[in-house]
């Protein structure tokens, strides 16, 4: 085998190979291990290492192997050399990989242009992270182990639909999660890399219902209507567009206001769009009462999933970092960033996920504050805590409330811290945990635990209230009056479950 420098000098995958390269390359992976479960069962991950991470999997992949050599070059980003490649690597999988873009030679060395990673049975490929280093960095298509692709992933909602729409779709990981539960999948993004690259991983991993097109925001799906919309948009408010991939283009968070403006004309009814997005506070204007304003006219529920507040230098900080790359440094420097907020007069910045659905009749708004990362999938919390709020609404006066029959949520862990007082374990405090991937507590006291074991599923809240009121000598009026608004505040953090949740 020769090598010599490239003469093509290829960043990326400028090209999408043919459908049985694509194949042919997935059948070689396949057979030599490399594949989630096989890598999560020999270096305990099929994703891109951390930093700190690195030299552990760099030394367990030493050994002149094939599946070494694959991971060394699709997993770690590293280069192999000439006598490596020959002695582990047929020639006619070299040929393959370079003649298609995948493997790049410089001088003696292959090295990847993609980045390969497993995500729940996919393979799922992008740009290899030196292209951030690239004359090509502004168009990087981000790895699908990227966070906020995850974070999204984890919270789409999946019953079934005839018809999603992944807006933005970057290397395609949510078009290729919802082809499992959707008829028909549309994938579009203003970037000819990421549907490339998105059409590449749906060969790669044998899906044939997913249709990727080129253009700008709707652009490209004019005049048609979805059920699901899912979108992981370039949301960060940055004072330049230096990535496309994740600078929003507008001034702060205009993008996504535009995104929620536009989405309900592409929406069937009772269709759902899901999407992340950061969100402006100002000084004299709350973050709650600027997104109020964009659903105003809406004609869609909105159910916000609000993580904490970030100052802005502490914003600034985090996204500074977001990516290792000289070019990105260059293209805002943390002082220019900073004075971008404080001539906007940005008090804090608010990352929310946003799920909204078009629905005939009086619109509502409801905010889920989440306490932790998402790290299982959550789509069916996200659906029941929807549910939720519609209960709440259809139960917005307190005789409607005491009617309906509660039970404690299957989806509820308790746990107690005790006290040692005067030779005895006496409960401290005790607080409620949902399980069910919305990361969620509750501190609660005994009283109300007593309570809440009343509500088995059979009785009317009227009557558990009337036998608890007996049970602690309690007036029923006062008793009712204090524990409505904590029983509906149970209800919306999926602590407490109606028995027709649905309707």
């Amino acid at each position: 085998m020769v090598y010599g420098r490239s003469t093509s000098h290829s960043k990326n995958m400028d090209q999408l190979p043919a459908k049985r390269d694509v194949r042919e390359f997935r059948e070689f992976l396949e057979a030599h291990n490399y594949g989630e479960e096989p890598l999560r069962a020999r270096f305990g991950t099929a994703l891109p290492p951390r930093s700190d991470n690195d030299q552990r999997l760099t030394y367990l992949s030493r050994e002149a192997t094939t599946q070494n050599a694959l991971v060394r070059l699709f997993l770690l980003g590293k280069s192999i050399d000439k006598a490596t490649a020959d002695e582990v690597l047929p020639a006619s999988f070299v040929e393959l990989c370079t003649r298609t873009g995948l493997l790049d030679v410089d001088q003696d060395r292959l090295r990847s242009t993609v980045v390969l990673v497993g995500i729940d049975g996919l393979l799922i490929a992008s740009d290899a992270f030196r292209v951030l280093d690239s004359d090509s960095a502004n168009d990087f298509v981000l790895p699908a182990s990227a966070h906020s692709a995850n974070f999204l992933r984890r919270l789409t909602m999946r019953p079934r639909f005839e018809s999603m729409l992944d807006l933005g779709c970057g290397c395609g990981i949510h078009a290729l999660f919802a082809a499992r539960h959707c008829d028909n999948v549309v994938a579009t993004d203003i970037s000819a890399a990421a549907t490339r690259y998105t059409k590449f991983n749906a060969w790669l991993n044998d899906i044939d219902n997913v249709e990727c097109i080129v253009g700008n925001l709707f652009e490209p799906v004019a005049g048609r209507s979805f059920d699901l919309i899912v979108s992981n948009p370039p949301f960060v408010l940055a004072p330049d567009d230096a990535f496309v991939h994740r600078d929003n283009p507008l001034d702060l968070d205009d993008f996504c206001r535009q995104l929620i403006d536009q989405a309900p004309r592409f929406l069937n009814k009772n269709g759902y769009l899901q999407m992340l997005c950061e969100v402006a506070e100002f000084e004299k204007q709350s973050w709650h009462e600027r997104m109020k304003s964009w659903f105003a006219r809406s004609r869609c529920d909105a159910w916000i999933l609000h993580s904490p507040p970030l100052h802005p230098i502490h914003y600034v900080s985090q996204r500074a970092n977001d990516l290792s790359s000289e070019n990105r440094q260059e293209a805002s420097s943390f002082d220019r960033w900073v004075d971008y907020f404080e001539a906007r007069n940005v008090s804090a910045i608010h990352p929310v996920m946003v799920a909204m659905r078009r629905r005939e009749g009086l619109n509502w708004l409801h905010v889920h504050n989440l306490q932790g990362d998402v790290e299982k999938d959550a789509g069916e919390a996200v659906q029941k805590s929807i549910a939720a709020c519609d209960f709440l609404e259809r139960c917005n006066d307190d005789d409607a409330l005491l009617r309906e029959i509660l039970k404690i949520s299957p989806d509820i862990a308790l746990e107690q811290k005790f006290a040692r007082n005067d030779g005895a374990w006496n409960p401290d405090s005790s607080v409620l945990r949902v399980t069910n991937g919305l990361p969620m507590d509750a501190e609660v006291d005994m009283p109300i635990l007593a309570f809440l074991n009343q509500l088995d599923g059979e009785n009317s809240l009227q009557a558990v209230i009337g036998e608890f009121s007996k049970a602690v000598g309690a007036d029923i009026d006062k008793l009712i009056s204090d524990l409505l608004p904590i029983v509906r505040l149970l209800i919306g953090r999926g602590f407490l479950e109606p028995i027709n949740l649905s309707g």
